[in-house]
């Protein structure tokens, strides 16, 4: 792919996303609940994606200062970074299907065109951003199908920290407890003891389904290698 081995277009792509996540991220935590944003799984993975960006950036401009324009884009470890894609993704479905249509409101903030806006940047834009460096920029093939039950340690952790939370936390407002409704035993009470095993088994199918597609694109790439080209590479 032309485009992979580009890196003056790895480097704009990871400039714009920088700028998109910090952009989205700034105006829910300045608009909203300020500190309080931090305990929703969507702010936490957003963070983490600006933070990629970032470093991205930085790598793949010394790169290009080093090495030229032309060639593999710089990237993190490839497991480590298809986990951050993995958990942004998360955001993604789990924002569309379950709360999107109930017109869900993280911290009971109102509704506003600049936080309207971020809310479809944290959610919508940002993912995007990640998925496609991911396809476009990041070694396919790397990284074992082990990988999905691991990448479940953050989920897994973040549900202990919530549910621990409610019991010796402040409310995030009003009397609500829980960040998430699909989650929040004073909705559903005792449903939820279904709900958690539910979603991490629809998760770790989610990593599988990562790590197949990386698997795929990986073979579908060398396939399109010319044949003297990939014997002359195996020598």
């Amino acid at each position: 792919m032309i485009i992979s081995n580009n890196r003056i277009f790895a480097l704009v792509w990871r400039i714009a996303g920088l700028i998109v996540g910090v952009t989205g991220s700034a105006i829910m935590f300045t608009t909203s609940m300020g500190k309080s944003m931090i305990i929703y799984f969507t702010m936490q993975t957003n963070l983490f994606i600006v933070a990629m960006f970032c470093v991205l950036t930085v790598m793949t401009a010394v790169q290009i200062a080093r090495d030229g324009t032309k060639g593999e884009a710089a990237h993190l470890n490839c497991s480590f970074q298809l986990a951050l894609t993995f958990y942004i993704t998360i955001t993604f479905v789990v924002y569309w299907t379950m709360l999107s249509w109930q017109n869900f409101q993280m911290s009971g903030s109102s509704s506003g065109a600049a936080l309207n806006a971020a809310n479809y940047i944290v959610h919508g834009v940002v993912p995007i951003f990640a998925i496609i460096d991911w396809i476009v920029f990041l070694p396919h093939g790397r990284t074992a199908r082990s990988a999905a039950f691991a990448w479940l340690l953050y989920p897994a952790i973040y549900a202990v920290f919530i549910f621990v939370r409610a019991e010796v936390g402040a409310p995030l407002y009003g009397t609500t407890r829980y960040p998430y409704p699909f989650i929040d035993v004073d909705i559903i009470g005792a449903w939820v003891a279904a709900v958690v095993p539910v979603m991490a088994a629809a998760f770790y199918g989610l990593g599988r389904l990562f790590v197949f597609a990386d698997a795929q694109i990986a073979f579908r790439r060398f396939r399109s290698v010319p044949a003297y080209e990939r014997k002359k590479a195996s020598d």
